[in-house]
């Protein structure tokens, strides 16, 4: 199987962050677990993460 994007531990948590936003996780579980300080830094990762799949489908209507 090939990976098309190295794997690292960027990679890893926001496969993680993501796993769980999507399964309806709070998201107050989801910043404690990454060790985030404040909610709106976890709301910032999961948002910019969205956001890039978001313009890969784009992509596809070009």
């Amino acid at each position: 199987m090939d990976i098309s994007i190295p794997l690292t531990t960027y990679v890893a948590r926001h496969s993680f962050a993501t796993v769980l936003k999507r399964s309806g996780v709070n998201i107050a579980l989801i910043s404690e677990s990454l060790g985030h300080t404040s909610l709106s830094t976890t709301q910032y990762y999961l948002d910019s993460f969205e956001n890039e799949q978001i313009d890969e489908a784009m992509k596809n209507l070009l």
